[in-house]
């Protein structure tokens, strides 16, 4: 998911789409405090961890859905374009 978040923030740089970059960065940041909250659940057994460690994933994919929301025609044939 860490990966997954990376490349969907670069493309959203490259796409120049100031909400879509916004709505990366936060899902990005949601997935790696997500990840810190899993690894204190499973170093501790704290039960506030996991419930952190599920909202923030839940916000990440708020974030993603938001994207998929905001991205026009043009930029999403654009960035087909960059894959070739």
């Amino acid at each position: 998911m860490l990966v997954a978040g990376v490349s969907v923030l670069a493309r959203a740089v490259l796409a120049r789409q100031r909400k879509v970059i916004a709505t990366s960065a936060a899902g990005l940041a949601a997935i790696i405090a997500a990840a810190v909250s899993g690894d204190a659940f499973v170093s501790n057994g704290q039960a506030g961890a996991s419930m952190a460690m599920a909202i923030l994933a839940g916000v990440a994919l708020l974030c993603y859905l938001a994207n998929l929301l905001v991205v026009d025609s043009t930029v999403a044939t654009s960035l087909r374009g960059s894959d070739k």
